[in-house]
C-alpha cells in the first residue's frame, strides 16, 4: 500500500512538473526553436535572449519598488494581524464575538468586487499612483487575524496568569513569553502577506500607471504584452514564459524559507 501511494505521488509530481519544465525550456529558446515539430525535450541552442529583453532598462526601479511594497506590506500586515489576533485570544471585552465576526466577513467577499470602492478611497486619500496605494489595501488581513487568534489561543492562560500574579506587566509578558513562541505564526503571516503583495496583479496594474512607480509584476507584464519589437530572436511566447519564471522565483524562495515555520504554526504554540 505504501509503495502504491509513493508511486502515485511520483506520477502526480511528474504530471505537475511537466508544465513548469515546458515553461522553463521554452523561455530559453528563440522563435525558430520553440515552433519546431516535434517539440524537443531539451533545447538545441538555449539562450537567455528572452530574459535579457525583459530585464534590461527599468529592472532596477522595478526591483526597488517591489521590495518597498513587499517589505512594507509584510511589516504592517503582520503587526496588525498579530496584535489583533492576540487581543481576541487573550483579553475579554464587550462585543468581542460580534467584532471578531465582523472582522472575518471580508473573507467571504471576492477581492475583485472591492476594486472600485478601494480605488475611490485611494483617490479621496490623494495617493493614487503611489506605492502607498498598493500597500494600504493589503495590510488588513482577516485570514491573518483568524490564524493569529487561533495560534495565540493555544498558549495556556495559566502561564500568563502566573506571570501576572508574579507582577509581570503585559509588556514583560509579551517580551518573555509570547514573542519567543510566536516565530511560527509570524513566519506564516509573513508568508501569506508577501505572496499576496507579489501576486496582486489587477490592483497594482490599475493603480501604478507611472513607469517610475511600477513593481516587477506590473513592469514585466506590460513589457511582455508590448508589441512591435524589432528583435527577431525574441520569442513572444518564450518572453511570456521567461516572465513567468522570473515572477515564480521570489515565491519559491519565500515559501522554502517560511515553509518550516508555516507547518509549525498549524500545531499551535505550546501545550499545557
Amino acid at each position: 500500500m505504501n509503495k502504491l501511494f509513493k508511486f502515485l505521488l511520483i506520477i502526480i509530481f511528474i504530471v505537475l512538473f511537466i508544465p513548469l519544465y515546458w515553461m522553463a525550456t521554452g523561455s530559453l529558446q528563440d522563435s525558430r526553436g520553440f515552433i519546431v515539430m516535434p517539440p524537443r525535450i531539451f533545447p538545441l541552442s538555449p539562450n537567455l535572449d528572452n530574459y535579457a529583453y525583459l530585464l534590461k532598462d527599468d529592472i532596477g526601479i522595478w526591483l526597488k519598488n517591489t521590495l518597498i511594497v513587499t517589505i512594507s506590506t509584510v511589516l504592517l500586515s503582520v503587526f496588525i494581524s498579530a496584535t489583533t489576533g492576540y487581543s481576541f485570544a487573550i483579553f475579554d471585552f464587550k462585543f468581542k464575538k460580534i467584532i471578531f465576526t465582523l472582522f472575518l466577513i471580508p473573507m467571504m467577499i471576492p477581492r475583485i468586487s472591492l476594486i472600485i470602492p478601494l480605488f475611490v478611497i485611494v483617490k479621496n486619500l490623494k495617493i493614487p499612483g503611489t506605492l502607498m496605494a498598493v500597500v494600504l489595501p493589503n495590510v488588513f488581513s482577516p485570514l491573518g487575524i483568524y490564524l493569529a487568534r487561533n495560534y495565540f489561543q493555544s498558549i495556556p492562560k495559566s502561564i500568563l496568569e502566573s506571570a501576572r500574579i508574579d507582577g509581570a506587566s503585559e509588556l514583560k509578558i509579551l517580551k518573555s513569553i509570547v514573542i519567543p513562541v510566536s516565530k511560527p505564526i509570524i513566519s506564516a503571516l509573513s508568508l501569506f502577506s508577501a505572496i499576496g503583495a507579489l501576486q496582486d496583479y489587477i490592483w497594482q496594474m490599475l493603480v501604478l500607471q507611472k513607469p517610475f512607480n511600477q513593481t516587477l509584476l506590473v513592469g514585466l507584464m506590460k513589457k511582455t504584452m508590448a508589441r512591435g519589437t524589432t528583435e527577431f530572436n525574441i520569442n513572444p511566447v518564450g518572453r511570456s514564459f521567461a516572465a513567468g519564471i522570473i515572477l515564480l522565483l521570489p515565491l519559491l524562495i519565500i515559501f522554502i524559507i517560511a515553509n518550516k515555520y508555516f507547518t509549525e504554526s498549524l500545531g499551535g504554540a505550546v501545550k499545557e
